[in-house]
């Protein structure tokens, strides 16, 4: 009993990640952030745009905890479930007829956060079954 450590000090191994599917991630997450802070910034103005404005620095933000590696599976989870939210809200708001939801730069943010999402799945699955993407490992 004294040889062995406690769960509180041991670590999980680092996962591997396809490296190519995470840079494409980041990537289309940067994308999204200039679209919604475009959209909040120029197309709403403020104080209309804060909501979207936010959701891009919370993007940006995202950007910056993966890319240091700062608690990186847990963002990559986290992330997951933000685009999704994301994009219920603005199909919501959408079905309600709001101002400016059926502009084709919104039209545009979704498709990237679509591809976002599928990629963010990928990564995930690929993770849980210890997947090997053959590109960029």
């Amino acid at each position: 009993m004294t040889g062995e450590k406690s769960d509180a000090t041991t670590r999980a191994p680092p996962r591997s990640y396809p490296k190519i599917l995470l840079n494409v991630a980041l990537v289309l997450v940067a994308v999204t952030a200039i679209l919604h802070l475009y959209i909040g910034i120029w197309v709403y103005g403020i104080p209309l745009g804060v909501p979207l404005i936010l959701i891009g620095l919370v993007y940006l933000g995202g950007i910056g905890l993966v890319a240091v590696n700062n608690r990186r599976d847990l963002w990559l989870k986290i992330g997951i479930y933000w685009v999704i939210i994301v994009i219920v809200l603005w199909a919501a708001s959408a079905a309600v007829n709001a101002p400016n939801t059926n502009i084709a730069l919104a039209y545009v943010a979704k498709a990237v956060e679509f591809v976002l999402l599928g990629i963010l799945l990928r990564i995930r699955t690929a993770r849980s079954y210890g997947i090997k993407s053959g590109i960029g490992n």
